[in-house]
């Protein structure tokens, strides 16, 4: 089981820097962010895929520190109800898939995005350009507004870019998060099932816990729909979950007062959970990397090694 490093952790550090840092702490992986949410502060995919020399100098400072890529990622909302964003977002997705395939990186990590309202007849230029994430089953507008997104917007989009993935050998790791249409097991299985095996589940333990669900189950649940692995924790506020429940909106920036944050792995759930979560990877055969995603309210360079003596141990 190999252990990576989502390259937005280190976004303080400039690209020589990074390399040096993981190299200095022994990371042989990296998930490299390349477009999208992520940014472009370490890598452009849009950029890449046109120069050539450019790809050939990346891939030689790769090599220089030891270091190999696991993933590309590229998450973003290309389904976003605003033409623009959808657009910029769908074509970093688009180059991160050709980029992938020209550095033959196995997988591109991303979201599957939501979009919004449909318009009201006669009204088209006033459809809202806010996605809307129904998740609810009554009243019944809000099933019907599922309905419509995922047969006219959702399916669509991801059949023709899971076709392109697969004709150039990529996997397409859509991470389960809240406020998008795929945000646990039952929504990735069934867009995978209208769109093929190409696309398949990034798997953020974090995630799952705050909806309440179970990750050992979930890894039950993908079996060999699972590429990609996020690791990072949650820690709850007993008082502030039983005020305001899971579904909270305090700003992340104040933990204190936040039903939930996201954490180091080992701070909200410890070496027990995440032991058994290695085992039942290993039980299914994932092949992929174990990559720290950051999110914890401490500094990341010291955040970042703590995951790692913590996971290293837990891997050995």
């Amino acid at each position: 089981m190999k252990l990576s490093v989502f390259s937005t952790a280190l976004q303080e550090l400039d690209w020589p820097g990074m390399l040096r840092w993981l190299q200095s702490h022994g990371v042989h992986y990296l998930e490299l962010g390349c477009g999208g949410f992520p940014g472009t502060h370490h890598a452009d995919a849009r950029m890449l895929i046109t120069d050539v020399s450019r790809r050939k100098a990346l891939l030689a400072n790769l090599d220089a520190h030891q270091i190999t890529l696991a993933a590309l990622s590229c998450h973003g909302n290309p389904v976003h109800p605003d033409p623009a964003i959808a657009h910029a977002h769908n074509l970093d997705l688009m180059a991160a898939i050709e980029l992938a395939h020209a550095l033959q990186v196995p997988v591109v990590v991303c979201f599957s995005g939501q979009s919004g309202d449909r318009a009201n007849p006669g009204d088209v230029p006033n459809m809202s350009t806010t996605p809307n994430w129904p998740v609810v089953t009554w009243p019944d507008d809000f099933q019907t507004l599922r309905t419509w997104q995922w047969e006219q917007c959702l399916i669509p989009y991801w059949q023709k870019t899971a076709q392109r993935a697969a004709e150039l050998g990529i996997k397409l790791a859509l991470e389960m998060h809240g406020g998008f249409a795929v945000h646990n097991p039952a929504t990735l299985l069934r867009l995978r099932e209208a769109c093929g095996p190409s696309l398949g589940a990034n798997l953020d333990p974090s995630h799952c816990w705050w909806q309440g669900m179970d990750p050992l189950v979930s890894i039950e649940l993908l079996g060999p729909a699972l590429f990609h692995v996020h690791l990072k924790d949650t820690v709850f506020n007993a008082r502030a979950l039983a005020e305001n429940g899971v579904l909270d909106a305090t700003p992340f920036s104040d933990p204190v007062r936040r039903a939930w944050h996201f954490a180091l792995p080992g701070v909200g759930h410890g070496a027990g959970f995440w032991s058994q979560f290695v085992r039942d990877l290993r039980r299914i055969d994932y092949a992929g990397v174990l990559s720290i995603e950051h999110e914890a309210p401490v500094s990341p360079l010291l955040g970042v090694p703590q995951t790692l003596r913590f996971m290293r141990d837990l891997v050995a």
